[in-house]
């Protein structure tokens, strides 16, 4: 039976006033679609220039642990010259509220994502996945090959392969992880957002993503804040159910990284890594071990990036994926 949201999830959209704020996101607009008879809240574009054409490729963004559609809005119009393109917010994240069904494992939003591509009427798409969401796409490409073309890992939380090799994460991943699993995350993205309170935990989190956090542009802060903003606590409370189920879920399998391994070693799709050499939370050194076993993946450590490129540098992210991407198209 598919599962019903309760009557205090409504299906109404939140507001999207904030989509108009900044120039670099005409063309996006926010919506509920369906998902087996629940609400789920996506940020799309329609296909422009030679994405309109036979060659039309859809895109499904996947964001990470703690955030949101929004953490691809810098790239979702451009992304959308070569097809349709849609993020979407997992259960309990942003704003899709969770159902009795959820199961917030990182196999569940792998089950979870495949129905929100056949939600879309989408046969197949280009999947990205930063962090948790690169490690949710990982599985769904290696279970369901089919409907996985091209695959764009950024930053992806990945293990490595044996679990007694795991780094011991560095105090800043350690002072943002613990930010993320506050009562609200809201509080800190929106503190820094304003400049109405510069405390360590908000600076540590902002920290993870940008270089400078200082130099963010204050309609990206807001739209991150703006997302994370709820003053209803039963939608809090499905946040932090959300963060540490699926927080839980990727400790066990990097305690336990042989499914991940399988997983990495069964994919088809022809798959893009991009990571950062400053990522406090994904370490290059994984990556490398990662690439080193698929040869046939073509990947690119950035220099001094951190841990989601897309939001932190979308014009270096387009650059590489624009460029990945026409390649394969000729290679094809």
């Amino acid at each position: 039976m598919a599962p019903s949201p309760s009557p205090t999830h409504p299906a109404a959209a939140p507001d999207d006033s904030w989509l108009a704020t900044d120039p670099a996101w005409a063309g996006v607009r926010q919506e509920v679609i369906d998902v087996d008879g629940r609400p789920v809240r996506v940020l799309r574009a329609d296909a422009t220039g030679a994405g309109t054409g036979t060659g039309s490729q859809p895109q499904l963004l996947v964001h990470g642990l703690g955030g949101s559609a929004a953490n691809w809005i810098d790239v979702i119009a451009p992304l959308s010259r070569r097809g349709p393109v849609v993020a979407v917010d997992l259960p309990g994240f942003g704003h899709t509220r969770l159902v009795d069904s959820d199961r917030l494992t990182v196999p569940g939003h792998v089950s979870f994502v495949r129905r929100v591509l056949d939600a879309l009427g989408w046969a197949s798409a280009t999947v990205h996945g930063n962090s948790m969401g690169g490690l949710i796409a990982t599985h769904l490409a290696a279970k369901h090959p089919e409907v996985v073309d091209r695959l764009v890992l950024v930053s992806p939380a990945l293990p490595h392969s044996c679990a007694l090799r795991l780094l011991p994460p560095s105090v800043p991943a350690v002072q943002g992880m613990l930010t993320m699993g506050l009562p609200s995350i809201s509080g800190t993205v929106l503190a820094a957002a304003t400049g109405r309170d510069a405390r360590p935990a908000a600076r540590a989190l902002l920290g993870l993503i940008f270089t400078d956090p200082d130099a963010v542009r204050p309609t990206l802060l807001q739209a991150m804040g703006a997302d994370a903003l709820s003053e209803d606590p039963e939608q809090l409370a499905d946040r932090r159910r959300s963060l540490r189920s699926s927080t839980a879920s990727i400790a066990r399998l990097w305690l336990e990284p042989a499914p991940t391994w399988r997983a990495i070693r069964a994919i088809e799709a022809p798959t893009l890594v991009l990571g950062g050499t400053a990522d406090a939370l994904v370490p290059a050194r994984v990556l490398r071990h990662v690439l080193a076993s698929r040869p046939d993946w073509t990947g690119h450590l950035i220099t001094d990036r951190r841990h989601a490129l897309m939001l932190s540098e979308p014009h270096e992210f387009l650059d590489h994926v624009e460029q990945w991407l026409a390649e394969h198209a000729r290679a094809a």
